[in-house]
């Protein structure tokens, strides 16, 4: 039989199971998070739509925003757009709100993607460093928390060591952390990494 001590609340979990506002705040926010992807998507949209016909073929299909409550036990928020995905090909951008953490912006390249973009990259190091871009160490390509055994800073890179992780994997993803405290400008952030990267494209 379980014991019923594990049942009990503690005076904090006490305090806040009588407390709506802290949810009802908490859900108001997560709606906030997903307008803002919404209005981050159809600018990105409308910049894909003035771009030249090899940047408009990105614009198929249309942006996919999803929100969760456990990402590794927290709620978050993703804008996928553009999103190209197959099995042996990716091509994406994913915008997302983790709360707690961060709002991040991710590149992430596979297959036939990921050799292609290879010599832009290495060729843009400088300016990939200067943003603030990290570049994913580790082996599984869907983890998203900025840890060392995740990612690397770009800027702590030499160009020859860049172009040999760049060799190395059959997936690149390179990431830019906004801290939450920047919230108020995020469109403006997350529009000025689409450009960066799109320039790259």
């Amino acid at each position: 039989m379980m014991n019923l001590s594990n049942l009990q609340l503690s005076a904090e979990e006490s305090a806040m199971v009588q407390n709506s506002h802290w949810l009802l705040t908490k859900n108001i926010i997560m709606q906030k998070a997903y307008l803002l992807f919404g209005e981050a998507a159809a600018s990105l949209q409308e910049m894909l739509a003035e771009a030249d016909n090899h940047l408009q073929s990105l614009s198929v299909p249309s942006p996919k925003i999803a929100r969760g409550e456990n990402h590794k036990g927290l709620p978050y928020v993703m804008l996928d757009y553009p999103r190209l995905f197959s099995k042996q090909d990716i091509f994406a951008f994913r915008s997302m709100f983790w709360w707690g953490n961060f709002l991040s912006f991710t590149w992430h390249l596979k297959g036939s993607y990921a050799v292609e973009y290879r010599q832009a990259i290495t060729l843009h190091h400088k300016i990939l460093a200067e943003a603030g871009f990290h570049i994913c160490v580790s082996e599984d390509e869907w983890q998203h928390d900025f840890d060392a055994a995740n990612y690397f800073p770009v800027s702590q890179l030499s160009t020859a060591a860049l172009s040999l992780l760049l060799e190395s994997k059959a997936f690149t993803k390179l990431a830019v952390k906004i801290p939450l405290d920047h919230w108020n400008n995020a469109i403006d952030e997350l529009m000025k990494y689409y450009v960066q990267i799109l320039q790259l494209v």
